[in-house]
């Protein structure tokens, strides 16, 4: 499966192609709709999204609502203009602005702006709730939420799937802790009214995912580094963890067997769900941290690239934080992942072919004669 996402921030429309998926797929546009929305309507959002609707147009790579196999093509509509008109030269700390002009050497700081910006991940959203809605036909289920945002963090997270789905639909700042939530909140109101930005953090968990996905022979092959390489691309994350934060020691950090319902289980899930890049059947568990938005209210020392003077920050239309957006953005991205490596496992022809060998699979037998075939 191959993405590709282009398109300016400001330019007519977000393009997203994605190659390589399976025909006979139903696609549910209500339920992309329902994932734009959460993203575009997070608590701490500036003044760009009240101008987005979001409105989007699947015209390729669908007959009748049913995927062909052929690439499918998304469109995100745009309707914000640049609000910055005149030849910008002073760079922002934190943003893309002078390592941009390093590399490009066009001399308008508003060119960079176009590519840089977040506004692409629209396009990921919109493909990602697609494949999360095809992932949840084979029984694997995508959660994303925030679990600190400045100086708050949650205290408590709903073991039960729809209890945490449910309560963190109910959050502005889409955190699942009720309690944490109205801190939140309070901390936006904050850094909004002394012109400063939000980073945080957010957890991302896959429920239901099957053991082998991902693979050793290739180490970009491995589900870790995919997960990474996805992840560390959307703007403004700096890191990733997959499991627990603690690391300390092997005694208390690494998941025992047990037997349940005739399976190898685990006892526990720190490792997150993936031992040597591959999927061992429990939670695929993702914590994502989100730096601070680079465009302050409050303005920083920087420089005039025209005179090299010294110069304040200009402010740039922005959001207080991306932190709760990033959330959706990250579902978005595991669902790639796992999409990927599904296909790349059971095969990308047809959707109920796909299936009929998904199910068929099986509780794998330790010993089917194998050895006795090849002479072992």
């Amino acid at each position: 499966m191959r993405l590709t996402i282009s398109g300016d921030s400001h330019g007519k429309y977000i393009v997203v192609v994605l190659e390589g998926f399976p025909a006979g797929f139903r696609v549910n546009e209500q339920k992309v709709a329902r994932d734009l929305e959460r993203r575009r309507n997070c608590f701490g959002r500036g003044q760009r999204m009240k101008l987005e609707a979001d409105e989007f147009e699947v015209v390729s790579g669908v007959w009748k609502g049913v995927t062909t196999g052929a690439p499918i093509t998304i469109l995100v509509q745009n309707k914000a203009g640049n609000p910055v008109k005149e030849v910008r030269s002073v760079p922002r700390p934190g943003h893309v602005d002078y390592a941009a002009w390093m590399r490009y050497r066009l001399p308008d700081l508003n060119v960079y702006v176009e590519r840089a910006s977040a506004r692409w991940t629209v396009g990921l959203v919109a493909v990602g709730s697609l494949l999360k809605d095809f992932l949840e036909q084979f029984g694997i289920r995508i959660v994303g939420f925030v679990t600190a945002l400045g100086r708050v963090e949650l205290r408590e997270v709903p073991t039960d799937f729809d209890e945490l789905v449910r309560r963190r639909d109910e959050s502005p700042v889409l955190c699942p802790d009720p309690k944490a939530t109205e801190e939140m909140v309070r901390e936006v109101e904050e850094a909004r009214n002394r012109g400063d930005t939000l980073g945080g953090k957010v957890r991302v968990i896959a429920r239901n995912v099957p053991a082998g996905l991902g693979g050793y022979s290739n180490f970009f092959e491995k589900l870790d580094s995919k997960i990474g390489a996805m992840f560390l691309a959307i703007p403004a994350v700096k890191g990733i963890l997959i499991g627990e934060e603690e690391l300390s020691y092997g005694l208390s950090y690494l998941d025992e067997f047990c037997v349940e319902d005739g399976r190898a289980r685990r006892k526990t899930n720190r490792l997150g769900g993936i031992e040597g890049g591959i999927s061992n059947g429990e939670d695929i568990v993702v914590n994502v941290f989100v730096k601070p938005i680079p465009t302050t209210g409050t303005p920083l020392q920087s420089v005039d690239l025209r005179t090299l003077e010294p110069a304040e920050s200009p402010y740039v239309r922005s959001d207080v934080t991306a932190v709760p957006p990033a959330s959706v953005v990250c579902e978005a991205a595991l669902a790639v992942v796992l999409a990927d490596a599904l296909l790349e496992r059971y095969g990308n022809d047809n959707f109920e072919d796909l299936k009929r060998r998904f199910q068929d699979e099986g509780v794998p037998r330790w010993d089917d004669g194998f050895w006795e075939e090849h002479g072992g």
